[in-house]
């Protein structure tokens, strides 16, 4: 059923005991016997409820229900799976990550998964699969230090374009009168649009924005919007955070007296204002000078959960 969709067979696990397809709508059950799960090297886990749905049609599975993957300490569904010529994206929502098609061509085993069969290194995507990005697995990176990294992230991770022109103020000056720090925007955005009214804005940059702090990456898109007020910032669309292997959506942020909170949805993470008093440079971010990368003071994460 699914390589007629052009979908790899690896997408489930051995020992589907039936399943229903209506060919018309693209709704689909897929059973087994109880729930399924397993670990790829001891870092990562994935669950299979005994029934999963969704709806499936040509390199596309979309409102999937019943697989999850724990990612920290956190169960998070994945609800869609695209296919994009070689590689397949698995999106959980907030945050999605591509993979090499070549990693599902074989079905993994209730249980053991891929280390039944000695294939361990065929079930965890190569760096090179994953576009270069690093991924720090348990055995490299204790759980403490992992949400460390992920608040240091979460930090700079609102670095993110918003800025120009409007009238007579530019848009780092706009973010001084909500009372936010001129550092939660990097250098050189071109123009921005505000509706003093509602809130609502726009800022435009020249094209992606993107660098890398240690072994994470901060992207933020062409266009960034949001709704500015007094303190808050919220509905944040457009600025991403690279964590393990989940590209992050920043979602809102919030100054709380002398720190500022920032929220993925799932998780936040508090930093004190002084880290954002000077902006990261497109490309290079804070070490365009001498190479040496800002220390950022991390407070503390909260989830959301």
């Amino acid at each position: 059923m699914l390589q007629q969709y052009d979908f790899p067979i690896g997408l489930l696990p051995k020992g589907v005991t039936g399943y229903k397809l209506d060919r018309d709508t693209g709704n689909f059950k897929a059973y087994f016997n109880g729930t399924c799960s397993f670990s790829l090297e001891n870092s990562y886990q994935l669950r299979y409820r005994s029934t999963i749905t969704g709806v499936l049609s040509k390199d596309r599975l979309k409102n999937l229900k019943g697989v999850s993957v724990k990612v920290l300490f956190f169960w998070i569904d994945i609800v869609e799976v695209v296919r994009n010529g070689d590689e397949l994206q698995f999106s959980v929502g907030i945050a999605s990550a591509d993979f090499s098609i070549d990693n599902f061509e074989e079905s993994p085993q209730c249980g053991c998964g891929f280390a039944c069969q000695q294939l361990v290194s065929s079930a965890v995507p190569s760096h090179s699969s994953l576009h270069n990005q690093t991924v720090k697995t348990s055995s490299t990176m204790s759980p403490k230090e992992t949400l460390l990294w992920l608040s240091l992230f979460l930090l700079v991770s609102f670095s993110t374009p918003s800025a120009s022109v409007n009238d007579e103020l530019t848009v780092y000056e706009v973010l001084e009168d909500y009372d936010f720090p001129v550092g939660i925007l990097p250098k050189g955005a071109l123009g921005y649009e505000l509706d003093n009214s509602t809130g609502k804005f726009t800022v435009y940059l020249n094209g992606t924005c993107s660098f890398s702090i240690d072994s994470y990456k901060l992207k933020y898109k062409s266009t960034i919007t949001g709704v500015i007020t007094d303190d808050k910032i919220s509905s944040l669309s457009g600025i991403k955070v690279k964590v393990l292997f989940l590209w992050l959506s920043i979602v809102k942020v919030i100054r709380d007296d002398d720190k500022l909170d920032f929220s993925v949805g799932i998780a936040s993470a508090d930093f004190p204002v002084s880290n954002f008093v000077e902006s990261p440079t497109c490309g290079c971010g804070f070490d365009c000078v001498n190479g040496k990368g800002r220390k950022i003071k991390i407070n503390n994460l909260v989830s959301s959960a």
